[in-house]
């Protein structure tokens, strides 16, 4: 899928959204470490395979200046879009970030075109769960043991998109 880096202003503080790249995985890990309490969900073999996929997945950086801040990620196709990986580091959290990275994939969802998206989300991730019930997602099931380290559950949720 093809994406042009552009400049974002959110909560007044300007920053680059981009294509990422596998220049980015070390970033994309660290913020992961950052967020998870010193673990890394996907490790770099996953995510270097997940940046090759550049024809039906989209994963974009957010950064401001040279630093990556935050990420998301979602596979693409007519039937369905699904959020893969969204992570914000903790010192941008409860900004805005999260809610823009999520609106802008339902955007590009939409203009693919897919059916619907989809995401799942902890159990215990009540802040998420509450943006992306802003933006329309409803819980269509629950996942038990989704995260299987934790034993903890999911909720999928799905936000259809009219065409």
């Amino acid at each position: 899928m093809p994406y042009t880096t552009r400049r974002v202003e959110i909560d007044e503080t300007t920053f680059y959204l981009a294509r990422a790249s596998q220049n980015d995985i070390t970033a994309l890990l660290d913020i992961e470490r950052s967020v998870y309490a010193g673990q890394t969900p996907w490790d770099r073999w996953t995510f270097t395979s997940e940046l090759s996929k550049r024809k039906t997945s989209l994963y974009l950086v957010l950064c401001q200046g040279t630093e990556v801040v935050a990420f998301v990620g979602a596979w693409f196709s007519t039937n369905e879009a699904h959020i893969t990986n969204i992570a914000v580091r903790p010192s941008y959290q409860k900004r805005g970030i999260g809610h823009f990275l999520v609106h802008e994939m339902v955007s590009l969802a939409h203009d693919y075109p897919s059916q619907k998206i989809t995401l799942e989300v902890r159990a215990s991730n009540t802040s998420a769960q509450s943006v992306y019930q802003r933006l329309g997602f409803t819980v269509v099931r629950t996942r038990p043991n989704y995260y299987i380290q934790e034993k903890e559950d999911a909720f999928s949720m799905c936000r259809i998109l009219s065409q």
